[in-house]
């Protein structure tokens, strides 16, 4: 993350541009705005030992949702409203809940500069604009003024490798939430965040993942995304190994042959960030569905299937929590390694939780094995998940609750 004390005015907007620059002015102009209003209501009951939960600020389906639920639930007393957009197809669930604010309105601004805690599983995930609010975080006055209250990192996936993001000196959390004890010990040690501040309490999302299964004859693809391919143009992406692989994948005559033969349903949902390349994909028009984010809840999804094909996304951890059979398809993984996430303590070739694949031919082979024996597991994958993780059991949130409220 830059300084703002060592970056000037001239090389910050070369940098990010002016219409960014006159952006966050306003932005900040509003906070300043809603810092005076304060003055005035903050001491209205609404107001009063706030805490804020959000996720990227338009979805309501990840573990600060399912904290939120839990709150709303189980601890009425404490004064907890949920930031979302007015446009975001989960907004009627979250009404369903609880108290709601919309996103960039002037209680956003109220709610987020006076909140005691500040939950989210994205970084700065409520924030009126993260990356703003990241820079202020490093000015020491300026976050005395807009930064204040307990900032609870509850991850949006598990973290297997090094991410100069959440760094220390990039980042700070008062409570950063894990779900094993190797990730921990690799949080605090790699990216330099105090032991009281790293705990172990298992993702909240968890809690709604049934321990027990009823075979649907589904197979979830779900690959993560490429920082370096997230700017591509339409053109430039059907170019990459990412979407030729995928695609051809999609389209082989031999797994398609598969699916009919065992009788199983292909449904490819991939990561946020790629959503917007699906409509590129060949989707034949038997036995495999296109599940965009709009129409389709991932958490859902992964309750649903039998069996995950991934490639190194932190999904594979929820499906391995379920003890459910996963595949791994990692035809780019040094390109993957240099270019958008490099090694980390989770090495899948020594602790995966399913088959490697690295080839399409590979995949289709693992895939009949898989179908052929009913998605049934060796003993060595899931002993592998069982170890895995910290809990196995349906606390997630009352844990993550105890460890907000103490801080």
């Amino acid at each position: 993350m830059p300084n703002m004390k060592k970056e000037t005015f001239l090389s910050f907007v070369k940098k990010n541009g002016l219409r960014k620059y006159i952006k966050w002015l306003g932005i900040f102009a509003k906070c300043c705005i809603a810092k005076i209003l304060l003055v005035f209501i903050g001491k209205n009951r609404k107001y009063k030992d706030l805490w804020v939960f959000a996720e990227r600020g338009n979805d309501a389906r990840d573990n600060a949702m399912h904290l939120f639920r839990y709150v709303c639930k189980k601890c009425p007393d404490v004064n907890a409203v949920y930031i979302i957009t007015k446009d975001s197809p989960d907004l009627k669930n979250v009404q369903d809940v609880g108290r709601i604010v919309y996103h960039g309105s002037w209680q956003h601004y109220l709610c987020y500069l006076v909140a005691k805690k500040k939950v989210s599983a994205h970084i700065f995930g409520g924030a009126p604009e993260r990356n703003l609010f990241l820079r202020m975080d490093h000015v020491s006055f300026l976050k005395k003024l807009f930064v204040k209250g307990k900032y609870v990192f509850l991850q949006h996936g598990v973290t297997q490798a090094d991410g100069p993001w959440l760094h220390r000196d990039k980042v700070r959390f008062d409570l950063f939430v894990t779900v094993s004890k190797r990730e921990e010990q690799f949080v605090i040690e790699r990216f330099g965040h105090p032991a009281q501040c790293v705990k172990s309490l298992g993702f909240a999302r968890y809690d709604a993942l049934p321990l027990t299964h009823q075979k649907t004859k589904k197979i979830l693809l779900m690959p993560t995304w490429r920082h370096y391919l997230s700017k591509c143009t339409a053109e430039d992406f059907e170019k990459t190994d990412y979407f030729k692989s995928f695609n051809s994948l999609l389209n082989s005559e031999r797994l398609l042959s598969l699916l009919d033969q065992y009788g199983y349903e292909l449904i490819f949902y991939p990561h946020f960030e790629m959503q917007k390349f699906l409509h590129l994909f060949i989707i034949p028009e038997k036995n495999v569905i296109a599940a965009s984010f709009e129409n389709y809840d991932v958490q859902k999804l992964m309750i649903e299937c039998d069996m995950m094909i991934t490639d190194y996304s932190s999904v594979q951890f929820d499906f391995a929590y379920m003890q459910k059979p996963i595949l791994l398809y990692q035809f780019d993984r040094e390109a993957y390694q240099s270019g958008h996430q490099g090694k980390g303590y989770f090495d899948p070739d020594q602790d995966a939780f399913g088959p490697v694949a690295k080839s399409l031919d590979d995949v289709v082979v693992h895939v009949e094995s898989m179908l052929s024996q009913d998605c049934r597991m060796s003993d060595q994958y899931m002993e592998r998940m069982k170890s895995f993780f910290l809990y196995n059991d349906t606390q997630n949130c009352l844990r993550n609750f105890n460890a907000i409220k103490e801080l």
